[in-house]
């Protein structure tokens, strides 16, 4: 890595929620950052508060990344970073509780696009100069609803399997790259996800118990706490314990019975 560059980290779905506090985060710590969105008026304001409060460089990039085009001039740019350091993966939304075959389906596309063809590509791109720095930390923001399938959310839930998997066998891949891998799958965020404009008439935030939500900014320090770790580093990183209670029961093959039983058929 060049001395004379700071480490570089690239956030996308930058402009709010998670993707936010992971930029004001690794800002803090002094990184540099190239933050990822469709909002770009939104990266700007972020930009000037960071470059304010921090001696770091930012830069914005502007893009839907579930169209080809800005996706593969990211990978460039990606690609010849020769600083880069961290890659979080983050850029997502959500659908509502639209069920087959009621559903948008062009906006279906766009999530597989969005969640899975995004990510791999761009952890492809990172991987670059990942393995020549024989350093780099790549996390993936899937979900605990990787672990659920329910009625309304067939492919939100198999979007987030999806990067939960991948996670996993990349790091097989970068085992001698000096890379490590996060899959990181909180429950539910306060992160204005369920306000967007995807998931505004869904009724699904206010449907929520309060025990259940989790801040934003914690789940990024816990994210970054667990992907650096030395030891009893996890692939598949469920913050805090009640989410891993709720996991376990959900991906428990024995427990399998009882789920679909307390859910009345719904959940699988």
């Amino acid at each position: 890595m060049s001395e004379k560059r700071k480490p570089l980290a690239v956030v996308t779905g930058a402009s709010s929620g998670l993707g936010m506090c992971f930029a004001r985060q690794l800002a803090a710590e002094g990184y540099d950052l190239l933050l990822v969105a469709r909002r770009g008026f939104v990266l700007e304001s972020l930009k000037e508060e960071l470059e304010r409060l921090y001696p770091i460089a930012v830069e914005t990039f502007e893009a839907d990344l579930s169209e080809k085009e800005p996706l593969r001039e990211l990978e460039k740019k990606i690609e010849s970073s020769e600083n880069l350091l961290y890659l979080i993966n983050n850029a997502g939304f959500g659908t509502g509780e639209s069920s087959f075959p009621n559903v948008d389906v062009e906006q279906e596309t766009r999530m597989l696009a969005l969640h899975n063809l995004a990510p791999m590509r761009l952890c492809r791109a990172a991987l670059i100069p990942m393995a020549v720095n024989n350093m780099g930390y790549i996390i993936n923001v899937a979900s605990a609803a990787a672990f659920l399938a329910s009625r309304g959310a067939a492919d939100y839930s198999a979007t987030k399997a999806f990067l939960v998997s991948f996670s996993r066998g990349l790091q097989c891949d970068c085992i001698d790259k000096g890379v490590h891998v996060q899959a990181l799958c909180p429950g539910f965020v306060r992160t204005g996800f369920h306000q967007s404009e995807t998931m505004k008439n869904s009724g699904t935030g206010e449907k929520v118990p309060h025990w259940l939500w989790l801040e934003a900014p914690w789940v990024a320090q816990k994210s970054l706490r667990q992907a650096r770790k030395k030891y009893l580093r996890r692939v598949a990183y469920v913050p805090s314990l009640r989410y891993k209670i709720i996991v376990a029961f959900l991906a428990s093959r024995w427990l399998s019975p009882l789920r679909v039983l307390l859910s009345c058929g719904r959940a699988r």
